[in-house]
């Protein structure tokens, strides 16, 4: 009799416990808050019309030939450039497009000697209006441009000047950093040409021009159209 009652109370002992278990386990469990998720990295918004300045150089292969195929010499100038641009940028992602007027004054020079006389060729400024097409991540941007370009350059021959703007044609490629929410640095390569015109020297003469130039630029872009750090959620 004795081991049926403790063979009992085992067995009541264990259902209690079992119980006890399967009942906590069946109740409410307290919530689990998550932290929020942070912020994604600031993302620069280039949309805004802006306006700069830039610095830089210039380099020619520049040709001087008398007309009828005659005596030809290269004269290739180059120098110093300094200008400024304006544009407006419109994003979309990460594709940016954009148009740009830029005015570079220059003092890039070059001489050779045609038909046993000196020619010389100054050239005072360059002008382009571009579309620009570019790829935006973080605060970069690159980009490609192209358009039309002019130029004003002086050509001398035994004492005799001829000047005149000239028409061309440009593409370029560069690459902008946002370094503040309104403010950008860029350096940019431009090449053009504007292929052969004949000026009016003492012997008429064809000069055929193709013109490289690199730029060091800062760009302002102003509000309310962009220019500032967002950050996305």
């Amino acid at each position: 009799m004795r081991r049926v009652i403790l063979a009992l109370l085992a067995t009541t002992g264990f259902v209690v416990i079992a119980t006890a278990t399967a009942s906590a386990a069946d109740l409410p469990r307290k919530p689990v808050y998550k932290a929020p998720p942070a912020p994604l990295a600031a993302i620069y918004d280039w949309t805004g019309f802006y306006i700069g300045g830039h610095l830089g150089g210039a380099w020619s292969s520049e040709e001087a030939t008398l007309a009828g195929g005659g005596s030809s010499t290269g004269l290739d100038p180059s120098g110093f450039l300094a200008g400024g641009q304006f544009g407006f940028n419109w994003q979309n992602g990460n594709l940016v497009l954009g148009i740009e007027g830029d005015l570079s004054w220059t003092n890039a020079d070059g001489s050779g000697t045609l038909a046993g006389n000196t020619i010389r060729s100054d050239h005072n400024w360059y002008a382009t209006a571009t579309g620009r097409i570019g790829y935006a991540w973080n605060n970069w941007l690159a980009y490609v441009k192209g358009g039309a370009a002019w130029m004003d350059a002086d050509y001398s021959l035994v004492g005799v000047t001829a000047s005149d703007s000239r028409t061309g044609w440009t593409v370029g490629t560069g690459l902008e950093w946002g370094i503040a929410p309104n403010w950008s640095a860029k350096v940019e390569y431009n090449y053009m040409d504007f292929g052969t015109d004949r000026f009016a020297l003492p012997a008429a003469t064809d000069i055929d021009t193709q013109i490289h130039a690199v730029k060091f630029g800062l760009n302002y872009r102003f509000a309310p159209w962009g220019g500032a750090i967002s950050t996305r959620y």
